[in-house]
């Protein structure tokens, strides 16, 4: 009766977690990619900002990779310990999820962090495959035109990547993802 009610259980938990989806070709992320060079900047309320606040700060979001974005504490200002950005995530959700992290961690008591800002690529909407700036990029430049088994695999969380090539190509780009850091969640996205 308890292994059953355990196998219950454990069979509950997986059906709840969230599935990985199956890697795409490198045909199939050609079409969902976005250029690496282009970004558009989506504002929050910024209203508690001063106008020179915001022009400064829109000006740097503008030069940056996406996907990103600033957090701030709005008792201390924008211009203050607190406030960061989290740039070239492979999501806008990764990115937010980082800038507030770091910036409620940085700040001393008072409000919680509220986010200002994120880049994004140009004409961005959802896809069921988004890299950064410089994971795409490196697929452009390094994955797209190399012959032979391939894949590129990220960390959903840091914005890490990597590429493998060879018979072991899925092994080997997991282990560049997760580098010296340690990463755990690099998984394979694209894959030939």
């Amino acid at each position: 009766m308890i292994l059953r009610s355990t196998t219950l259980s454990v069979l509950a938990v997986l059906a709840a977690a969230p599935a990985f989806a199956d890697p795409v070709t490198g045909a199939e992320a050609q079409v969902q990619l976005y250029p690496a060079d282009a970004v558009e900047v989506a504002s929050y309320d910024l209203s508690a900002l001063a106008e020179q606040e915001r022009a400064t700060l829109l000006m740097v979001a503008r030069t940056q990779r996406y996907y990103a974005a600033v957090a701030y504490a709005p008792d201390a200002g924008i211009i203050a310990e607190p406030t960061v950005m989290a740039a070239n995530y492979h999501s806008p959700q990764a990115a937010r999820d980082a800038a507030l992290a770091t910036c409620n961690e940085r700040r001393n008591g008072g409000t919680a962090c509220t986010l200002a800002l994120e880049v994004r690529p140009s004409g961005w909407s959802e896809r069921a495959l988004m890299l950064s700036a410089d994971a795409t990029t490196g697929f452009q430049d390094g994955y797209a035109g190399a012959s032979g088994p391939r894949a590129l695999a990220i960390s959903p969380s840091s914005g890490v990547w990597g590429i493998g090539t060879g018979a072991e190509a899925a092994t080997a780009a997991v282990r560049a993802c997760q580098g010296d850091a340690g990463v755990s969640d690099c998984s394979v996205v694209i894959a030939d």
